[in-house]
């Protein structure tokens, strides 16, 4: 990577100095590495995720890459971890291979991890990126990204849509543009089926060969006209026993206005959105009725470890134990339900 040479001292430094802050259990970590050199979080993403979190009333703490390079044990600290929007390659510059395994066990160990626009293109197996914009384009550049989360393509920037150029960073925000995008109901019930977001460099999501997998598309872009329009904006899939969640656009911040007169706010709706997204990534979606369909499995959403006990009813009022506690082997409790009872509703409920 670009200027290698010249930054080994300062990585060896900061290590030594974040070697002296112990790492604090709480259920979210973001990473931030602004105050490394050619760092690559963008502050105002940090900040939107920040105030979504304590909106939800969710502890968080910063970490960076001399936590993740030094701790091979993630998942003793955070339940979710959440690389913000910003550039990929400054995350590339200073984790390193150790601190790429150590995300990848604390994610198959159970761990959820949250990608959005940089963090989303981070994870890829493949990024393509184009600079410029239909005027004044570059040639494809083709990147074999090291932390390979999702075997796909992060395919971006989609140019006739806003470009990527010299002046993108500049005060008024050009490179920005907002946009909406629609939710899969059957996938994320409780958002709104259409939700206006920003879009600031991010990707489109390309399966290799065409084929999704175990991967959900859980939003697509609605660009009307544009060539990314219908394509995947936000996906999900497992990871071992965890999940992660990849975000092409931002939720947590917003741009109004145009030119001189743009500025960066936080939009109610896309904030319950990303507020959403952390409640299914943190937490089992507990006493909720779910009417029994024959023809499908019963699923429930858990904390691995955690103990459960699995209820019915059948007027949704007065509620019974069915079965006995189960601990969560996963992020999913799976359970058929025979015929003679597809009548009842059924819910999960946590046990303390």
């Amino acid at each position: 990577m670009k200027l290698y040479s010249l930054i080994r001292p300062a990585v060896l430094f900061m290590t030594l100095i974040s070697a002296l802050h112990a790492q604090r259990v709480r259920d979210v970590a973001i990473y931030d590495d602004r105050d490394w050199q050619d760092g690559g979080a963008w502050w105002a993403s940090v900040w939107g995720i920040r105030t979504v979190l304590d909106d939800k009333g969710y502890s968080w703490e910063s970490v960076d890459a001399s936590d993740l390079n030094g701790n091979d044990n993630l998942g003793a600290y955070y339940k979710l971890i959440i690389f913000p929007g910003g550039w990929a390659g400054g995350y590339n510059e200073y984790i390193n291979q150790s601190g790429y395994q150590n995300l990848r066990n604390f994610i198959s160990g159970g761990g959820s991890y949250l990608g959005m626009c940089a963090g989303s293109f981070f994870a890829c197996d493949e990024v393509y990126w184009r600079e410029g914009d239909d005027e004044n384009s570059t040639p494809q550049q083709i990147y074999d990204y090291p932390l390979n989360l999702w075997a796909g393509i992060g395919d971006g920037v989609i140019r006739d849509f806003v470009g990527w150029t010299d002046n993108t960073y500049f005060g008024d925000h050009p490179g920005t543009r907002m946009t909406d995008i629609k939710i899969d109901s059957t996938l994320l019930p409780e958002a709104d089926p259409t939700i206006n977001v920003l879009y600031f460099g991010g990707p489109v999501f390309r399966p290799n060969a065409g084929k999704w997998g175990s991967t959900k598309v859980i939003a697509r872009y609605d660009m009307d006209g544009y060539s990314a329009d219908e394509f995947a904006a936000m996906i999900l899939f497992p990871y071992g026993s965890g999940r992660v969640f990849l975000s092409a656009v931002h939720p947590e911040i917003s741009v109004a206005g145009s030119g001189s007169g743009s500025y960066l706010y936080y939009n109610s709706s896309a904030h319950r959105l990303l507020g959403q997204i952390v409640d299914r990534l943190l937490t089992p979606q507990q006493s909720i009725p779910v009417q029994v369909d024959t023809s499908k499995l019963l699923r429930f959403e858990t904390l691995q470890g955690e103990l459960y006990q699995l209820q019915s009813s059948d007027d949704g009022l007065n509620w019974s134990d069915y079965g006995s506690v189960i601990r969560a082997e996963g992020f999913e409790y799976v359970i058929s339900i025979p015929s003679a009872e597809s009548g009842l509703s059924f819910r999960i409920q946590s046990v303390q």
